[in-house]
């Protein structure tokens, strides 16, 4: 039962006119075509009110305004009839109500022709005796072959017990929201019933992307000199571990060996070590024939490891140089390359062609990004984890679908961050299809292995308001109700609802703003229904 709107009930009335139409415009009627087979009730006349029905089965929606139900008169009904299929009008076919007695005698059927437009059907004839009924629509067509089974109706033997029935039925919702059939069939708009599922059990927690440990590498300037490249590489190049970054040449000081002088010292202490060498065998040799005294030995040996002790020296100084300076390899000369210490993407350039930078001064970072860490922070209610995590999707902004990571080795410190108060916990997580960025922060659900059954709704069905979850439910063929709901859980598109919907009722999962537009217009339309 609904409220009985003017604009609707004329739209109704006018069936009962053959060949004559009404349109309503600011309230009032005017006639576009006369020709009626019955007059018209008087303009002062009160307003017959206007009942309604709708039935969901597997296959169909119905929803049908009929006029209260007299026994003996012509009754007129307007069928809308919606395939849930696609949720498209129902275009072609017949339809027809049938009312069996209650006594189980045969059953007195009221005939339809065939629809007047997509998805309306005009259902007429005349009611059978006063009495209770069981009553049906049955429809046969292309589109859709089904019946509504609408339980129990009682046919009046006079009009004023009829009336009084309907008018004691009415309901009046201030908060209902009217979204016409005409307006579902053109716009996107679908609603499925609510129902019981399994949702695993999770916990929300902020998420932040960082470098995996040991993933991120500084390339800085080993020396005081100057860097220089055949091409200089930009942000957002990937390198490989090894790869040349450029050349660095060291600049010469008083201070500062370069690399010949380094070769030279070297050459200078083997030639000193052969040369100590030498001179100790000599005077072993003048020993053996008592021709010197044994502190001649003891000398030639201290001289032969001094001269050993600085030719190491000098061999460690240019090793180590060579070593600093080319990271992986040294060029020609004095001048060294520079070389990528891991694989991944340049992620800042600190480097110009030709400029000079003091020793420790950065060039290049380099982070790896084909495998990256996810910081948790769980709450300490939850920590440490009851259930090992064995799923891990992350909610983005910006992004319409949770993205589930492959994630391993969960480190977890067991200590509660002094700052959040809560647990930090990171995971390591493949990202070779580089989907997730250094930086970003999400909301990461982590699933346990257990489930939970609830009341769950689509994801699609869920809005938020001044961060209140809510759905639109469907509690009539037109009309609406917007609820509040408290969530539960998710689990992919399901979400677990404590309170707000019951088993059974149907959501919005698609063309939930338009419903919302509908209700900020506070009604129906001014030209209602136009059968």
């Amino acid at each position: 039962m609904r409220r009985p709107v003017a604009s609707s009930w004329l739209v109704v009335r006018s069936w009962w006119c053959v060949g004559s139409w009404w349109l309503v415009v600011g309230g009032s009627v005017a006639v576009l075509l006369a020709g009626c087979s019955r007059s018209a009730a008087p303009a002062d006349s009160p307003e017959p009110p206007t009942l309604d029905v709708t039935s969901w089965t597997e296959a169909s929606e119905l929803f049908m305004e009929y006029p209260p139900l007299v026994a003996g008169q012509t009754a007129r009904f307007a069928v809308h009839l919606t395939r849930l299929e696609d949720f498209a009008a129902v275009t072609k076919g017949r339809a027809r109500v049938e009312f069996t007695p209650a006594s189980g005698a045969a059953s007195a059927t009221v005939l339809a022709g065939e629809a007047l437009r997509p998805g309306v059907f005009r259902v007429e004839g005349t009611l059978p005796a006063a009495g209770t009924y069981r009553w049906a629509l049955i429809v046969d067509g292309p589109d859709v072959s089904d019946r509504h089974d609408l339980g129990a109706a009682t046919v009046f033997a006079d009009e004023s017990a009829a009336v009084a029935d309907a008018e004691s039925r009415q309901s009046d919702d201030a908060a209902a929201i009217s979204y016409l059939k005409e307006q579902q069939w053109t716009n996107p708009f679908a609603a499925v019933p609510v129902q019981e599922g399994d949702v695993r059990r999770s916990i929300r927690v902020p998420a932040v992307i960082e470098p995996l440990t040991g993933g991120e590498a500084i390339v800085s300037a080993p020396a005081d000199g100057r860097y220089g490249a055949a091409q200089l590489l930009a942000v957002g190049d990937r390198v490989v571990a090894g790869q040349a970054l450029g050349r660095f040449e060291p600049r010469l000081s008083e201070n500062r060996e370069d690399h010949a002088t380094l070769v030279a010292n070297v050459a200078e202490a083997q030639v000193t070590a052969d040369a100590a060498r030498a001179d100790l065998e000599r005077v072993q040799k003048l020993f053996a024939e008592r021709a010197v005294p044994l502190r001649r030995v003891t000398d030639a040996q201290r001289a032969v490891a001094v001269a050993d002790a600085r030719l190491t020296a000098a061999q460690s100084r240019l090793a180590q140089r060579d070593e600093t300076l080319r990271g992986g390899g040294a060029a020609s000369g004095n001048t060294f390359v520079l070389r990528a210490p891991i694989a991944g993407r340049i992620a800042d350039v600190h480097a110009a062609l030709g400029a000079s930078y003091d020793e420790g001064a950065p060039l290049f970072r380099i982070v790896r990004t084909d495998r990256v860490e996810l910081q948790v922070h769980v709450p300490a209610s939850d920590a440490p984890l009851r259930q090992p995590v064995h799923e891990i999707a992350l909610e983005i902004p910006g992004r319409p679908d949770p993205i589930v990571v492959e994630a391993d080795h969960m480190h977890d410190a067991g200590v509660i961050d002094p700052a959040t108060r809560a647990l930090p916990v990171q995971f390591d997580v493949n990202n070779r299809s580089g989907q997730l960025l250094i930086g970003q922060t999400a909301t990461a659900i982590l699933y346990t292995g257990q489930k939970e059954r609830m009341v769950v709704v689509p994801k699609a069905a869920v809005l938020t308001e001044a961060g209140r979850p809510f759905v639109f439910v469907q509690t009539g063929g037109e009309s609406f109700a917007r609820r509040f709901i408290d969530i539960a859980g998710r689990d992919g598109d399901l979400v677990g609802v404590r309170s707000g919907v019951r088993v059974g009722e149907r959501v919005v999962t698609r063309g939930a703003y338009e419903v919302q537009l509908a209700s900020a217009a506070g009604g129906l339309p001014a030209e209602g229904h136009v059968h």
